[in-house]
């Protein structure tokens, strides 16, 4: 078990525990995060210039609001860096350089139910610093005209003001 305290512009927003596995059959690789909570992976802009924000939760609905899940960063090598992504089953679903967006189709194109999905996140810097976070993104649906989260608070893309590193209300319509 490993200990991650996040914090946006010097605050701390979580604090949570998660784990790690090996790939213990020869068949697929398992997913590095074997455990989900509802924490931001951030890190707030510093004298190189470094940031980056990966939303905890996304609606592909079509909807033109949080439609795809990606990270939001500057001052990273996008050639060296990726987002990989599995369902609770331990399938993968999505891998690519962190200049793409996942939308929510599986690696076959088909549309991967709401639910909660494992993220393996390797950064490099310019300055070649290896960056490594395990996390989970929630796909979320609309019920009726708004998005049920279960009372849960989740981030989106959508939230981040990258100039100061803080988080405002989302635009998506969130059930009471």
């Amino acid at each position: 078990m490993k200990h991650l305290i996040i914090a946006i512009s010097g605050v701390i927003i979580l604090s949570f525990l998660f784990t790690c596995k090996k790939n213990s059959s020869g068949s697929k690789p398992a997913p590095l995060c074997t455990s989900c909570s509802v924490a931001v992976v951030a890190h707030k802009t510093d004298s190189t210039g470094l940031y980056y924000f990966l939303p905890t939760a996304f609606t592909p609905n079509g909807s033109g609001i949080n439609n795809v899940y990606g990270l939001i960063y500057d001052s990273l090598n996008t050639k060296s860096s990726t987002l990989t992504i599995w369902n609770a089953s331990g399938e993968g679903v999505y891998t690519g350089d962190i200049t793409q967006s996942w939308d929510g189709n599986d690696l076959t194109g088909t549309k991967c139910p709401a639910g909660q999905y494992y993220v393996s996140m390797k950064l490099v810097t310019l300055k070649g610093q290896t960056i490594t976070a395990c996390t989970c993104v929630t796909i979320l649906e609309y019920r009726g005209n708004c998005i049920y989260t279960g009372g849960i608070t989740y981030y989106f893309a959508d939230q981040l003001i990258p100039d100061s590193g803080f988080v405002s209300p989302t635009q998506e319509p969130l059930c009471p």
